[in-house]
């Protein structure tokens, strides 16, 4: 009974229409026929073979193109101050830059140290959870720039080059 719907269909549109003189008799016929004949194509038409993008390369290098390019997008909220992931980072360069000076920044107690190192309104950034501003970035990266690695001097008595 299924497989005679669409041609009983097709016929009594056709009917319909000619009768209500919407169309002639011939073109009455053909409009559903057409409309019948399009549905079974597109039904029973195969796709084809669908092509498919290869897998990109799976090639992630520390400190690579990618990783720049992936800190870059990822640096600015919407609200336009610095990410998270990214004040990590600087807190981490600002611990490892700290070390050098036998200066721990998660120690409350070597805070007055680091504040005379680095400025006391950029300790306080670094320690603070509030994203900066980039400008606020900026300055703090400036500060840790400016951090010469503390060598001790071999020899107490003579100066160093």
């Amino acid at each position: 009974m299924r497989r005679h719907l669409p041609w009983t269909l097709a016929t009594l549109t056709a009917l319909l229409l000619a009768t209500t003189r919407t169309l002639d008799p011939t073109h009455a016929l053909l409009l559903p026929l057409t409309a019948l004949t399009a549905t079974h194509l597109w039904r029973h038409l195969d796709d084809g073979d669908q092509a498919t993008w290869p897998a990109p390369p799976d090639e992630t290098r520390h400190g690579a193109r990618h990783d720049l390019s992936d800190l870059g997008w990822a640096a600015f909220t919407r609200d336009g101050r610095v990410s998270a992931r990214v004040t990590r980072r600087v807190h981490a360069i600002a611990t490892h830059r700290l070390a050098h000076h036998g200066i721990d920044l998660d120690d409350p107690t070597h805070h007055p140290r680091a504040a005379r190192l680095l400025g006391p309104d950029v300790l306080a950034g670094l320690t603070s959870r509030r994203p900066p501003t980039p400008r606020t970035l900026h300055h703090w990266l400036d500060a840790l720039d400016d951090l010469t690695p503390h060598t001790p001097d071999p020899t107490p008595g003579r100066p160093r080059r």
